[in-house]
């Protein structure tokens, strides 16, 4: 006997592993397969998913239980929620005003129930379909909410209306108590499909993409390289339409082999050749989303308003440069990722191009097929405002001589104080872009701050099978009076390593002290050089040593480019004559 157990969020489906490892020996006929998937990500996986292999149950929760009810015949058991989860997350929220539930009525109805026998004050919003959820959402955004409370399909959705959320999470004895029920409905179920289940198994063992249609071409059967890599799907079925047997596929050239068994069609794809990508050097890296944008996203969203993403947007579909500017650890990288997506050129993976080596950078301006003679691409730049003024100067002219800006998308990334002023050299920069000023995380109000740790802690509670319910009011106000000199960055990290360490349900000041101290220790760390095995010898590379003579030229022509070719500015700057200066170009000429 079969079970799917789909979990829309990470914890759960940790959780779920580790309590179906605990008891599998006492259900020895029952076979459990773990996915982790939500409504949001479309009809079309979730029925690739149900359609792998014959179930006897699924077992999930919230809005993709109901939405596999609707599309599948399968018996469905919702996890839920307990009395003690409703209750874990309405204390977690409670610093947070004008807050909603949303979901589906799987989630809802508990809540209401326990909400109201509990005399707490939480409006409550029940859906049906994706179609009610979006317009719930409005409706609520429109009404003065800035939080919801719902699984993950309310979460993805209310991104969308600038909402925050918080996760609502059933906990490891909810959890439980579905799973070892489900289990005493299956052991009444007699039948079973021993033999297919053999066969699938064997044939994702030996082969990674194989699919078996019927004689009527619907799919029967598709193996699990195939499920978790849908494009490569989409291509395979092109090909074969097609009635082609090769592809080239992400660098790949793959082959198909066709094979016939009974009335079934079965199609064997193997990968023949791998070529080497190079479009990602050390020049131009891909910025690709991460575990953590979502996060950051968040972030950005409780501390700026509508207003700013507004701009953001309407910054991002023009064709003039943008530039963000602001203080270390303000996840600048994470800001161009969203810029992208509301650009133009969404459809394609921003690139970040490394202007640090001059040496990278002519060879780049040098090579016709490089990334700077391509077009449709959000190129990001960091810490520009920090390059020496020479690779600045020569960027930016081959920009204006090329018309680079207007096939692509530039963002600049200036990490500065607003203290400190713009270099004069970059005030054209600054005067025909997009100015983004970010203010840094000890500029944040109190209120924004109890938001932000919430959203750090629902996003720990989703990803780690471990329940801490808040912060004491002592530890926060021990981070309200901190500097946070890498601001984003180090305050997230602090956070994460306190909910690692605490050992209650809520995070305490010492755990929080404790984290703080070890993040200073880990950046004392990594800024300063490993001494204890340095050898002059074993650290000299030719290739990269300078002689006076190159060291006192390349300065000169620095300073020399600085000043637009000023040769008494020049000189005067150097604190050199101007017969000096001249024997030293007349040296290099």
């Amino acid at each position: 006997m079969n079970v799917l157990c789909i979990s829309p969020y990470q914890s759960m489906h940790i959780s779920v592993q580790q309590i179906y490892n605990t008891y599998a020996e006492q259900y020895p006929n029952i076979h459990v397969y773990f996915e982790k998937l939500d409504r949001h990500e479309g009809i079309t996986a979730l029925t690739d998913m149900l359609n792998e292999r014959h179930y006897d149950m699924v077992i999930s929760r919230g809005g993709t239980s109901a939405l596999i009810r609707q599309i599948s015949k399968i018996r469905v058991v919702d996890i839920g929620i307990s009395q003690y989860d409703i209750l874990s997350i309405i204390q977690a929220s409670s610093r947070i005003d004008k807050i909603a539930l949303v979901g589906f009525p799987e989630i809802t109805v508990p809540f209401q129930k326990i909400a109201d026998r509990f005399q707490k004050s939480v409006p409550v919003y029940s859906v049906q379909n994706d179609t009610d959820l979006n317009g719930t959402l409005k409706a609520i955004k429109d009404s003065g909410f800035n939080t919801v409370i719902g699984d993950t399909s309310v979460e993805n959705m209310a991104e969308q209306f600038n909402l925050n959320t918080i996760f609502i999470t059933s906990g490891e004895e909810t959890i439980k108590t579905a799973l070892l029920n489900s289990f005493s409905i299956l052991e009444e179920i007699s039948a079973s499909n021993d033999q297919k289940q053999i066969f699938i198994h064997l044939l994702n063992e030996f082969n990674q993409f194989f699919a078996v249609f019927n004689p009527d071409n619907s799919l029967y059967l598709k193996s699990d390289g195939f499920i978790t890599d849908n494009d490569l799907w989409e291509r395979f079925q092109s090909t074969i339409n097609k009635g082609m047997t090769n592809f080239n596929y992400n660098n790949s050239y793959f082959k198909i082999d066709t094979k016939k068994y009974n009335d079934k069609t079965i199609y064997d794809l193997r990968r023949e050749k791998i070529w080497n990508d190079t479009k990602s050097n050390d020049f131009a890296q891909l910025l690709m989303d991460d575990d953590k944008s979502t996060q950051i996203s968040n972030l950005y969203h409780t501390i700026y308003d509508d207003g700013f993403f507004n701009k953001l947007e309407a910054y991002a579909q023009d064709e003039t440069n943008v530039v963000i500017l602001g203080e270390k650890g303000m996840s600048k990288k994470y800001l161009s990722n969203m810029i992208s997506k509301y650009s133009n050129y969404k459809n394609n993976v921003p690139v970040l191009l490394n202007l640090s080596s001059e040496k990278s950078f002519n060879s780049a301006m040098n090579d016709d097929k490089s990334i700077l003679y391509e077009s449709g691409k959000v190129c990001v730049l960091d810490k520009f405002n920090n390059l020496p003024y020479k690779i600045q100067r020569n960027f930016l002219n081959f920009i204006d001589e090329t018309g680079f800006t207007s096939r692509n998308k530039i963002i600049f990334i200036f990490e500065q104080k607003l203290s400190d002023g713009i270099d004069k050299n970059l005030e054209g920069l600054i005067a025909n872009s997009h100015l983004i000023t970010l203010k840094p995380l000890r500029d944040v109000i109190g209120n924004s701050i109890s938001k932000l740790i919430t959203i750090i802690i629902n996003d720990y509670a989703k990803h780690n099978a471990k329940m801490v319910t808040g912060i004491s009011d002592l530890a926060l106000d021990f981070l309200l009076n901190q500097s946070w000199d890498n601001n984003l960055v180090e305050f997230i990290k602090v956070i994460n390593s306190s909910l690692a360490s605490t050992e209650s349900a809520q995070v305490g000041v010492k755990d929080i002290q404790s984290a703080e101290k070890e993040y200073k220790e880990l950046k004392y760390l990594y800024s300063h050089d490993h001494k204890a095995s340095y050898s002059p010898i074993n650290n000299y590379d030719s290739t990269e040593s300078k002689t006076l003579h190159e060291i006192t030229r390349e300065a000169v022509t620095n300073v020399l480019f600085k000043n637009s070719g000023n040769k008494t500015k020049t000189a005067k700057e150097l604190e050199i004559s101007r017969a000096t200066l001249w024997r030293y170009l007349k040296e290099d000429n």
